[in-house]
This record gives structure tokens, C-alpha cells and sequence, in this order.
């Protein structure tokens, strides 16, 4: 062939090589019409090199070129592929690999009705071939088959074709794996009568793992019959025992690729849902005789000694089968004829539950069957709840005898390796052990849900019968303590049996607590195995929590010993968690303890940093929770030792920062972490809600006691602490506004310091009401705005972005702050009301200061204006008196705020302001103007009730997103409700604007959306009217969004 400016010969010397120049040309070249023949020309080379990228071609231009071919060359082009096959069929595999591609892609183009049964076709037509040339066309048929699969998942075809194929598929089906499995019945001593040339090919280890792996490809598309499935997976089991023999009797991994691809087939099959749900019984039965034979616990074993080698592998149709039948496998204990077979599956199972080395380490088998033990209880209880007694208590007894078993198998597992290997490893390898056992940890509770007490009574006899714990055989009983652990949240608390045996006195004086007493000394590997074992007798402790409860002369020595570990910093989160545990459960069982956990909480301040901050917040909170169990007039007194510690600590702090202003991190992240610790004794000591729900309910105990508790508080030992607290904070205050980058996180924590005793109940903490009020006031003039020389607000640099924390404080404030008396209810509010206006003063004239226009700034800070609506929101809808005492001019600037922020499409300031303003419209309307407010709320609808409503009408008419109607509807739903005659007159002179608020929407839309809309008292019809609507004004009539 001769190309124009094309020298054929010197290119496929090129290509033979091939060159850089050569592949960058190969593109451009095989879209010229006369790559055609260049791809014929090609693979009529010598050279392999020559002949692939010949294949390559030819696949090039069928895929891409098809078009251009007449329905006569089509046809011959299919002869021209069967007979390029065959002729490379000995060859080299690229080549042919390509060519099988090749003709796959020229299969799957062919027109619907141009060659049926084309699957079948190939096959014969490839096989009369070779016999016609005496070549073998066994290896272009498998590579053909193999790639079939492939090419068609990767192209989109049309109906007819689809259905085409379908057919073809179907047809094909029984003459395809029948090929296939001769390939893999290849391997010696395999032969099973099958086609002597695809037995020869299966001769080749490469041959096998790819007719695998073809089989797996063809069983995606479905097995029509049980009479075709089993007897293939049958085959497939039967080969996997053969190759089990063969790796039994050789040293080698040569065959590790076909292991894989043979597991990962009939894994396939086995968990093929839809085959388990038509042919459960069929295929049960076969999977549950094949495993039963002795090769597969050989082929485990030997794996086993073989570092774990393929285990993975073997193991699979095992798991898979047992996830998929779990529901069989029950039902199988019953039956006489399954029962034998279903206990050697179990005992399979069990066996790879327990499979050798340390998971993570040197194996990672044993956490694939876990899931199936979970599965299994499952299954167990809805068969109890469905089966015949007698048969029910068959099945019960089985689970049982395994569940025994793999209790065994998990303790043993779950125990560490040597402290040697374990001190050893990498990151990784623990990461790994550490994940395997918390999988051991739900798998030992589901044990227990069939073995109940039978399961905890064993566990303690084996702890029972190692005396006292020692680093001797530490990891036999850390395992123990890890299962007795993992169990604890099922056990009942008042489980009466073996946990008094576990926790008498002489146990754990004599076995468990004097553990806890013993010095880590030594080489590391003894420290580490000590401090295991520590670690299980704190955390099974803990896991009993409620069972403590009203074994007070027990928790006397438990706590004190379990508290020793908080000066061992690997054991701290283990312990702190065990003890808030304690606490939460024994609050009143520790009463006498109180003084003795309020020094521990003493010490762990002492520790510092060997306590992370956290924990120590964890063990302030716990502590408080104690006293506060205890009778009001001693909370004082027992807080007092803590209180001052941490006074005196926050002291050195504070003194710390001011002199290391210039570098001041190390010392404000002290500081935070003090303030913190004051935030977790606050939320200890608050009352529990439904106290205070039940005393404002009229409950007369629950208020006796609260009234009680606030006269305790009052002028008790904690007044100091308050006060000092208070100075704390405003010197603290002053530090910040002198650093050149005040700490955002620092402000923050000091308000949450103040608000965290801020509530409606009494609070041992709480600073008095003038003093939180002054000094948030003293904090927003110095973080947000000062009043300047003519009482304009001069801002800070940052003040928008610590404004918001300040908001927060003072919605606080004025939503949970209790005035002392009735009488002072007015004078609190005058407070409050005052602090409000200079918010909203403050808010609006910075956001008009910092942009050109309102809307660009309420953009620009977006969080602000949420925080803002937000406070006046639950002013609104809890304290709204206080509004009364902000002046109209006050109100007004937040209301032009409001219009503007409804305009702007960003979620977070327009949701704030709709809230905002629906809560001010219901009270703007109250008819008999019980609210001080109700004036200047009336007063305020009537001045921008126009405008709210036109903003309103805007965003639903386009100028939103869709997302944000449900806020829009709400607000306008309140408007039409509250407001009727109103809304009904404006809207009418909005909409009867041109183009308002939509150019899409026709006067007859406004006119039905305004009728539907005044009539209904729906909140539901009014979100549907306004979202038709809003379709209309959006153009979307007859599309999704209409639906």
C-alpha cells in the first residue's frame, strides 16, 4: 500500500521498535480512510510489535469508523477478524487481545437483526477455522470470551440492541461456561471429559486465572436455572478443592493469581442474593457438603503455617455464604438432614474466628467472619419468634454450644500480642489491632444476646480463678477484662448473680484494685504490660457504672483506687471515663465521698498538663454533678477547696498573659483552659431541666427547692469565688484590647464563662445580675464600640468579627436572666431593654459604615445580621416587655435593616430576618395588647409593612432561590393572617405594577395567586400557592420544578 507521503515499510520499522515518532503519529494516521488496509498490512508483519499495533488499528477505525463502511465490507470484515483470531491464536497475547476487542466491538455494531445468536456464531465460526487450517482456535475463543463481557459493560447501546443481546447472551450462556470450565478443569489430574484442545489450554496457569476470571465476567449477566447454576457452582467447588490439592502438595505461589480469581468467582456466586432467595435450599445444601470436606480445613491450616498466605482467599465462600444463608443456617439446625452439615460450618466458622497470629500483625482473616456471628443473632431471634418449640429449642441449643465456642475463640483473639511486639510495630499495626478489636467488642455482645448470663457467669469463673492479676499472664486476663468490658452495656444493672462474685470485697481488695496500686517499674515492655492490664480493671469498672449504684461501702475503695491512675498519663481518659461514669450513676452514693473527689478534682488542677484539658474538664464536670446531689446548703463548703485552687490558678494565668503580651499564645491557651474548667464545674452544678420545667409548671417541691437552693448560694463561701471570677475576667478583658491580635477564642470562652451560670434556676456561680449585665456592657465597648466625644459609636478594627459572641451573651441575658424579685422585674427589664437598643444601635450604624449600602453589607457580613435577628427573635418570642423600653428611632434603624436584608439571596441573613419578622408581625396584631411592646410593634408594621411586603413578594417573584420559598411563604402566610385588610390593600397596589414581581406573571396569575392566597387559613395550601407562583414569576411552567 502506498499512503501519499507514506512509506509503509519504513513506518512499521518504526513501529517495530516501536519509536517515540512513530506512536505520536499512530493517532492521526488511523483516522485516514486508508488505515484500513494499513491495519490489515500490519498484521501480515513478522514482528510482534507490528502485528499489535495492526490490531490496534483495525480496533481503532471499527470503533470509530463504522459508519464508513457498506453493508458488503461489514460482512467480509467479519471473516477477515475470525481468521486474523485463529492465526494469532498461538502467538503473542497482546496481539490477540486485541483482536479479540477487535471483534467484540465489531459484534456489538452490528445492526439488531444482522446476525443472531453472533455469541454462538463467533464460537463455531472460529472453531471451523482452525480445524479448516489445523491450527487451534482454543485460545481465541477464551481470549474472546474473556473480553466480550468487558467491551460490552463499556458501550452504550440502543434499545433494540440491548434486547438483541439479551437474547444472545441467554442462548450463549450454557456453550460459554461449558468452554470455560474445561479451560480451568485444565489443571492436572482435573480432566473431566471435557473438550480436549480448551483441557490443554487450561494446562497454562495463565489460561485457568483467565478463564476465572471470564467466568466471574459472564455470571453478572445472570444464571437462568437452578439446573445451570448448581451444577456450574458445583464444578467451580470441585475445582477449588483441586487446587487446594495442588497448593498442598507444591511449595510454590505461582498459582496465587488463579486462587484469587477462583475464590473471587465462586464468592460471586454464593452471594448472589437473588440465587439465595429462589434456590436457598439447593445451593445451601451444596455449599454446606463442600465445605464440609476435609480439604478446606487442610488448605486453612496449611495457610495458616504459610504466613496467612491466601487465607483471605479460601475463606471467602465461606464468608459470603454464611452472610447470604444466615437464615438457611438456622432453619438447618433443626433439620436432621442439614443439621450435621450446618455444625461443620459453624465450626468452619469458628475456626476462622480463631485463625492463628495476632490480627494486623501477622494476619487478616479472623475479622471477616464477625460479621456473620452478628447476622447469625439476628437471624436466631426472628426464628425464635416464628418456630415451633420444639423446633425453637433445638435451634437454641445449637447457638449456644457455637456461641460457647466462638466466645472463646473471641477472648483469645482479642488478647494483645507480646508487649515486645506490640512496642514494636508501627502506627499502622496498632491502628489496624486496635479497629479489629472494637469489631471483637460488638461480636462479644452478640454473644452474650444468646448466652446471656451463661456467657457473663464464665468470664468471671476465669477471672475468678487467675487470683491476683499480675503482669505475669497479663494478656489472658486483659482479654478477660476486655470481653467482661465490652458486655457491660447489655448486662442488667441489678443483675444479682455473678457480678457480687466479680466485685465482693476480697475480690477486689485481693485481686482487682491492688493492681492499680503496683509501680510501673522496669523496661518498657513491663510498664506497658502493667499498664494494659490497669487499664482493663479501670475501663470493666466503669463499664458496670449502674451497677454501683447503692453499694456505697463498695465504691469507698473502688474510687479512691481508681483515681490513683489519674497520675499515670496512659491511663488518664480510661479512668476519667470510668469515674464521670461512677459519678453519673452514684450521685447519691458518693455523698460522703464528696470532699475526697473534690480533692482529686484538686489534684488533677495540680497536674496540669499531665492531665490533658479535656479530661480534666470531664472530671470537674463529674465531680460538680456529685455535689450537686447533695443537699444546697453544702455545696458551698464542699466546692470551696476546688474553688479557690482554681481561682488562685486562673490568678497566675491572667498574671502570666499580661506579662507576655508580646508573645502571648502559650499563656491565652492556659488561660482557656482554666475558663474551661470553670465552664465544666457550671454545667455540673446546673440544675436538670426538668427541675426547673417542673417548678415553672407550679411542681411546689421542685420550686421549694430552687428557692431553697438560690437563698443558699446567696451569701455563701462562693461569693468570694464569683467575685474574684468577675476580676479575672476584666482584667483578662483589658489584656485582650492591648494585644496587637486580640484572640477571638479567648472572648468567646470568657462570655461562655459568664453565660454557662446563666440560667433560670439558681446557680451556685452566678455573678449578679448588674454585674453580668456590666460587664458584657464593659466588653462590648471595648471588643465591638465605645460611645466617641459626640456619642457616635467609635468600632475596633475587628468588631464585626467578635460581635457575634456578644450577641449570643446578651440574648443570654435577656431570654434566661430571673429578676430577683417582683419588683425588680421592671428595673430588669429597663436593663435589658437598654443593652438591646445599644446592640441594635451599634449593629445597624456599623454595617452602614463599613459598605456603601446596607444590602452590600449585610453581603459582606452575613453572620451579623444573623446574630442580631436571631437576639431580637427570642426577645420577641420569650421576653418581648423588654422593647418596650427601646425607643422607636432604636427599633426603626432595625427595621431598614430588615427590608435590606430580605432583599439580599444569602441564606444566612434572610432565614434570621424572616424568623425575625414573623415573630414581630403575630405580636404586632394582639388584639388586646397585654404586651408593653404592642405599640411600637404596631406602629413599626404599619411605617414598613409596605416594604416588607414588597421585599416579600420580590424574592418570591425570582429574586431568591427556590430554596429559601419556605421562609418567604411562612412570612407572607403571617402577614395575610395577622394583618388581613392591610396585606389585601397593599398587595393589590403592588402587583397592580407592571412587571411586579415577575415579567412572566400576567395580571390574571396576580389575581389568582392573591384570591387563593387571602382565602385560605392553611399554612400548607399557602407554602403550595406561593410556590405555583413562584413557577409562574420563574418561567417554569412544565418542567421539574412545576412538579
Amino acid at each position: 500500500m502506498a499512503l501519499e507521503g507514506f512509506d509503509l515499510e519504513s513506518f512499521a520499522q518504526a513501529l517495530s521498535v516501536p519509536t517515540q515518532e512513530a506512536l505520536a503519529a499512530l493517532p492521526e494516521i488511523q483516522k485516514r480512510p486508508e488505515a484500513w488496509q494499513l491495519a490489515f498490512d500490519l498484521l501480515a508483519s513478522n514482528n510482534s510489535n507490528c502485528r499489535f499495533f495492526g490490531a490496534h488499528t483495525l480496533h481503532a477505525k471499527i470503533a470509530r469508523d463504522w459508519d464508513t463502511l457498506d453493508a458488503e465490507r461489514q460482512s467480509a470484515l467479519r471473516d477477515e477478524l475470525i481468521r486474523l483470531a485463529v492465526e494469532n491464536s498461538s502467538g503473542a497475547l497482546n496481539v490477540l487481545n486485541k483482536l479479540s476487542q477487535a471483534l467484540a466491538a465489531y459484534a456489538l455494531l452490528m445492526p439488531a437483526d444482522a446476525w443472531d445468536g453472533f455469541l454462538n456464531s463467533v464460537v463455531t465460526a472460529l472453531q471451523k477455522r482452525a480445524q479448516s487450517t489445523g491450527m487451534s482456535a482454543g485460545a481465541a475463543i477464551v481470549d474472546f470470551l474473556e473480553v466480550f463481557p468487558e467491551e460490552l459493560n463499556r458501550t452504550a447501546l440502543a434499545a433494540a440492541q440491548q434486547g438483541r443481546l439479551v437474547q444472545d447472551v441467554k442462548a450463549a450462556l450454557p456453550l460459554v461456561l461449558q468452554i470455560l470450565i474445561s479451560v480451568v478443569r485444565g489443571l492436572e489430574g482435573s480432566a473431566r471429559g471435557g473438550d480436549a484442545a480448551f483441557e490443554q489450554l487450561g494446562q497454562s496457569v495463565v489460561w485457568r486465572t483467565r478463564a476465572w476470571k471470564a467466568i466471574q465476567q459472564w455470571l453478572q449477566f445472570g444464571v437462568p436455572s437452578d439446573t445451570l447454576f448448581v451444577p456450574l457452582l458445583d464444578v467451580c467447588l470441585q475445582q477449588l478443592s483441586v487446587l487446594a490439592a495442588h497448593r498442598l502438595r507444591s511449595d510454590g505461589h505461582d498459582d496465587d493469581d488463579e486462587i484469587q480469581a477462583a475464590a473471587a468467582a465462586a464468592d460471586d456466586m454464593v452471594s448472589n442474593m437473588k440465587v439465595a432467595a429462589k434456590y436457598s435450599r439447593s445451593v445451601g445444601t451444596l455449599v454446606l457438603e463442600h465445605l464440609g470436606q476435609e480439604w478446606v480445613g487442610q488448605i486453612l491450616d496449611h495457610s495458616a503455617r504459610d504466613a496467612g498466605h491466601d487465607a483471605r482467599a479460601w475463606s471467602a465462600v465461606a464468608i459470603s455464604f454464611g452472610e447470604t444463608y444466615t437464615d438457611f443456617i438456622v432453619s438447618g439446625m433443626a433439620d436432621a438432614g442439614l443439621s450435621e452439615h450446618v455444625s461443620a460450618f459453624l465450626q468452619l466458622m469458628v475456626a476462622l474466628t480463631r485463625f492463628p497470629g495476632h490480627h494486623g500483625f501477622d494476619e487478616d482473616v479472623s475479622d471477616q467472619p464477625l460479621s456473620f456471628w452478628y447476622l447469625l443473632q439476628e437471624a436466631l431471634v426472628d426464628y425464635e419468634a416464628e418456630a415451633e418449640a420444639g423446633a425453637a429449642a433445638v435451634v437454641a441449643a445449637a447457638a449456644r454450644n457455637t456461641y460457647a465456642d466462638v466466645l472463646r475463640a473471641l477472648v483469645a483473639k482479642s488478647a494483645f500480642p507480646t508487649a515486645a511486639t506490640w512496642l514494636a510495630a508501627d502506627r499502622d499495626e496498632r491502628e489496624r489491632f486496635a479497629s479489629y478489636r472494637r469489631e471483637v467488642g460488638d461480636a462479644l455482645l452478640n454473644a452474650y444476646y444468646v448466652l446471656r448470663s451463661d456467657m457473663l457467669g464464665a468470664l468471671v469463673d476465669e477471672v475468678r480463678a487467675l487470683g491476683a492479676l499480675t503482669a505475669a499472664d497479663w494478656q489472658h486476663a486483659e482479654a478477660l477484662l476486655f470481653a467482661l468490658r465490652s458486655i457491660g452495656e447489655a448486662v442488667p444493672s441489678d443483675e444479682a448473680v455473678h457480678l457480687p462474685r466479680l466485685f465482693a470485697a476480697d475480690a477486689l481488695s485481693q485481686q482487682l484494685l491492688p493492681v492499680l496500686q503496683v509501680r510501673a517499674d522496669g523496661d518498657r515492655t513491663s510498664q506497658w504490660a502493667l499498664t494494659s492490664l490497669k487499664a482493663g480493671v479501670i475501663a470493666v469498672v466503669g463499664a458496670y457504672g449502674d451497677w454501683w449504684r447503692g453499694r456505697g461501702e463498695l465504691l469507698a475503695a473502688v474510687v479512691p483506687s481508681v483515681a490513683t491512675a489519674l497520675h499515670e498519663p496512659a491511663l488518664v481518659p480510661t479512668a476519667v471515663s470510668a469515674l464521670r461514669r461512677i459519678c453519673d450513676s452514684c450521685r447519691d452514693e458518693l455523698g460522703a465521698a464528696a470532699a475526697s473527689l473534690v480533692q482529686l478534682a484538686c489534684d488533677v488542677l495540680s497536674a496540669g498538663a499531665a492531665v490533658p484539658a479535656r479530661e480534666q474538664q470531664r472530671i470537674f464536670e463529674a465531680v460538680a454533678e456529685v455535689v450537686l446531689a447533695q443537699p444546697p446548703d453544702t455545696h458551698a463548703a464542699a466546692l470551696l477547696p476546688l474553688t479557690s485552687a482554681l481561682l488562685a490558678a486562673l490568678r497566675v494565668d491572667v498574671a502570666r498573659l499580661e506579662s507576655s503580651l508580646s508573645e502571648p499564645e502559650p499563656a491565652i491557651v492556659a488561660l482557656i483552659d482554666r475558663l474551661r474548667l470553670v465552664e465544666a464545674l457550671a454545667r455540673g452544678l446546673q440544675f436538670g431541666d426538668d427541675v426547673e420545667e417542673h417548678a415553672l409548671a407550679g411542681d411546689a417541691d421542685a420550686a421549694s427547692m430552687l428557692a431553697y437552693a438560690a437563698r443558699c448560694y446567696q451569701d455563701s463561701a462562693l461569693h468570694e469565688f464569683r467575685i474574684g471570677l468577675l476580676a479575672v475576667l476584666d482584667r483578662a478583658l483589658v489584656l485582650l484590647t492591648a494585644m496587637s491580635q486580640p484572640d477571638d477564642t479567648l472572648l468567646e470562652c470568657m462570655l461562655a464563662t459568664v453565660n454557662s451560670a446563666v440560667r433560670r434556676s439558681p446557680h451556685a456561680f452566678a455573678l449578679p445580675f448588674a454585674d453580668s449585665v456590666a460587664f458584657v456592657g464593659r466588653t462590648w465597648s471595648v471588643v465591638v464600640a465605645r460611645p466617641g466625644a459626640d456619642f457616635a459609636p467609635v468600632f475596633s478594627a475587628r468588631w464585626a468579627d467578635q460581635c457575634p459572641a456578644l450577641l449570643q451573651s446578651i440574648s443570654q441575658l435577656a431570654t434566661v436572666a430571673v429578676p430577683d424579685s417582683e419588683s425588680a422585674s421592671d428595673a430588669t427589664d429597663r436593663v435589658l431593654g437598654s443593652v438591646l437598643a445599644r446592640a441594635i444601635d451599634d449593629v445597624c450604624a456599623g454595617l452602614a459604615r463599613d459598605a456603601a449600602t446596607l444590602p452590600v453589607a449585610i453581603e459582606q457580613q452575613p453572620i451579623v445580621s444573623e446574630y442580631v435577628f436571631d437576639l431580637c427573635t427570642r426577645v420577641l418570642q420569650t421576653r418581648p416587655a423588654l422593647l418596650a423600653h427601646v425607643e422607636h428611632a432604636t427599633a426603626a434603624r432595625l427595621c431598614t435593616l430588615s427590608v435590606h436584608a430580605l432583599a439580599v439571596p444569602n441564606r444566612l441573613a434572610l432565614k434570621p430576618t424572616a424568623y425575625f419578622l414573623t415573630a414581630l408581625i403575630r405580636l404586632s396584631a394582639t388584639t388586646a395588647r397585654t404586651s408593653p411592646a404592642t405599640p411600637l410593634l404596631a406602629s413599626l408594621w404599619s411605617e414598613f409593612g409596605p416594604e416588607w411586603l414588597r421585599a416579600t413578594l420580590q424574592g418570591i417573584g425570582g429574586a431568591h432561590p427556590r430554596s429559601l420559598l419556605p421562609n418567604l411563604a411562612e412570612l407572607l402566610f403571617a402577614m395575610v393572617r395577622h394583618h388581613l385588610q392591610s396585606v389585601k390593600l397593599w398587595m393589590a397596589e403592588l402587583l397592580a405594577q407592571p412587571a411586579f414581581p415577575s415579567p412572566h406573571a400576567d395580571d390574571a396569575a396576580k389575581r389568582q395567586f392573591v384570591q387563593h392566597l387571602l382565602a385560605t387559613r392553611s399554612f400548607v395550601r399557602a407554602k403550595a400557592i406561593v410556590n405555583e407562583f413562584s413557577v409562574r414569576c420563574r418561567n417554569l411552567q412544565g418542567t421539574a420544578y412545576a412538579a
